[in-house]
């Protein structure tokens, strides 16, 4: 049975070619690829006098709905979208807003991708705090920039197959977050009525109720997993 991960690529342009090519690769290396494209221009509207605006809630609705997000392996945006009205950063905020512990795969690629840290800070971020949201945002997870141009595909597939580096914890919570269904509930005593879902959301919060949590987890994961030889 091959692996599989979950992509989610934006571009204004599609990269059906691209994609099938990598996905035909990856199947050499027995993973199968599951992917989903955005083009934001299929979120504008008409307006009265005839020109179209993008409607980033309706894009930011298109994003939620993809029925994999939950257990989404890499997301990968172009930088350059929507000319000044959007650009990569502004969706992986949204992505972010949506799945604020998301911690696998980003990527942003452009053409022109050594002047896209300077796009952002300098123009997409008007005064100086402005430009410290930026930073936290780009400092939120690991974010990987690649040259839509040359070698874009064998760089673009390596980083499919990479394993995040995550802790144990974060590996937890993200397995856990990912079964949400009100059938898969917690079997660790005082946390019965809770979903398996709702264990690994308050894995990555912080306080008094999450540091018990953890204490609880360990006991039960210890429990399970060592016996005393030749006991009886």
């Amino acid at each position: 049975m091959m692996e599989q991960r979950h992509l989610i690529l934006v571009d204004e342009q599609s990269q059906k070619d691209r994609l099938e090519r990598i996905s035909k690769s990856l199947e050499n290396d027995g993973v199968q690829l599951i992917y989903e494209e955005i083009n934001p221009n299929e979120c504008s509207v008409r307006q009265g006098n005839g020109d179209l605006k993008l409607d980033k809630d309706a894009l930011k609705s298109k994003l939620q709905s993809i029925r994999f997000l939950s257990h989404l392996d890499i997301f990968a945006t172009d930088y350059n979208l929507v000319d000044d009205e959007l650009k990569g950063i502004d969706l992986i905020a949204m992505l972010y807003d949506l799945l604020p512990h998301y911690r696998n795969q980003v990527v942003m690629y452009s053409a022109q991708i050594e002047e896209v840290i300077t796009n952002i800070i300098t123009k997409r971020a008007i005064g100086f705090e402005q430009q410290v949201k930026m930073l936290k945002l780009l400092a939120q997870n690991e974010i990987n920039y690649l040259s839509s141009e040359g070698e874009f595909e064998v760089k673009f597939k390596k980083l499919i197959i990479k394993e995040p580096d995550m802790t144990i914890d974060a590996r937890l919570a993200d397995s856990l977050c990912a079964i949400d269904n009100e059938k898969f509930k917690c079997s660790i005593p005082g946390y019965s009525d809770k979903r398996i879902s709702e264990i690994g959301k308050l894995l990555l919060t912080k306080g008094a109720k999450t540091i018990t949590l953890k204490k609880n987890i360990t006991e039960h994961i210890m429990a399970n997993i060592t016996y005393i030889q030749n006991y009886e």
